[in-house]
């Protein structure tokens, strides 16, 4: 469907491989060539894996099998163009189902661990104004051409890693679904995107909704969206689930701060559920991306959570790394 609306993609087989097939297919990308394994069903990381070398296929394909089958009840999964350094950049549609198809704008999703997204930014700062032009068109042809219904989230992988003969940009797949992270695009538009879903699921149109032009919804400023789960970090680096009691939780608030969150005190986690705990958006209006990453480190070091342990010196280490800050991060 992507090649059908003129819509660049990766090298890859879009339907369940065999052992056997996803060997072929590794052994067509040439000496330098490496691929990833993903769930057919999957999200949020689970069942995927990278390969850069031939003994490594099997191992990571059994294991990317068994996570699915536990994650998502399906074993099946595909392979792709493994792209070494890459920006993951995705477009927030909406869609009537009439062939109205309208973008409220870009994500920037870079910022990840084991391929589950840590921190969302919008819109994407440090990206070239042409480039992003071309990934919006993209995304909003791709959508029409569907008759796209409701939110749906386009995502895209922008090649950085200077390699002579890739392609600017590739799309990746789309999220027929409200994300974790759609909160930064109701920060900078002013849209309430939960409710426009269900206004088009009631039968209205894009223009009912005043979201057919999108040049009336310029974004206004930076939203940092970051994502505090329960967790510790060992010395070692790994990464455990934390549980327990909560004794305290207080979350951050104030002029251009949102805490989306479930916690409260005496709140007894488990662990049969995801980590994630509270989601803690900022929003600063200006131009300056200084000042949304300010807001945020302010609205983390006031996030009093005891009890259990929580990713949230982590999360002001990333915003706080000058990488962060100047756009030289990638997945």
């Amino acid at each position: 469907a992507a090649v059908d609306s003129d819509v660049p993609v990766l090298r890859g087989l879009d339907d369940a491989v065999s052992l056997e097939t996803a060997t072929q297919f590794f052994d067509s990308l040439g000496a330098d060539g490496a691929m990833i394994i993903k769930a057919v069903a999957g999200g949020g990381g689970r069942g995927t894996r990278v390969v850069t070398s031939k003994d490594g296929i099997a191992d990571a394909y059994q294991r990317c099998q068994s996570e699915a089958e536990l994650a998502f009840g399906l074993p099946d999964v595909y392979v792709e163009e493994f792209i070494p350094r890459a920006r993951h950049i995705e477009v927030q549609i909406i869609g009537d189902g009439n062939g109205n198809a309208a973008h409220l704008y870009e994500r920037e999703c870079s910022v990840q661990r084991r391929y589950q997204k840590v921190v969302e930014i919008a819109p994407a700062p440090h990206l070239d104004d042409d480039l992003r032009q071309s990934i919006i068109e993209a995304a909003v042809r791709f959508a029409r051409n569907e008759d796209y219904l409701s939110l749906g989230t386009f995502e895209f992988l922008v090649d950085v890693s200077g390699r002579a003969d890739a392609q600017p940009f590739v799309f990746i797949e789309a999220n027929a679904r409200l994300q974790v992270e759609h909160t930064v695009t109701e920060a900078v538009t002013g849209v309430d995107l939960v409710q426009a879903q269900l206004r088009l699921a009631g039968g209205e149109t894009l223009e009912d909704l005043g979201l057919s032009d999108p040049a009336q919804l310029k974004p206004r400023g930076y939203a940092i969206q970051a994502r505090v789960n329960m967790e510790t970090i060992r010395e070692d680096g790994s990464v455990r689930p934390a549980g327990g009691l909560i004794s305290v939780y207080e979350a951050p608030n104030g002029p251009g701060v949102r805490t989306d969150g479930f916690g409260y005190a005496g709140y007894q986690t488990s662990t049969a559920f995801d980590s994630l705990l509270a989601k803690v958006i900022c929003h600063a209006p200006g131009p300056a991306f200084a000042d949304a990453i300010a807001r945020t480190e302010r609205a983390l070091s006031e996030f009093r959570i005891e009890g259990i342990g929580s990713n949230i010196p982590f999360l002001k280490n990333i915003i706080g790394h000058p990488d962060f800050a100047d756009g030289s991060v990638h997945t």
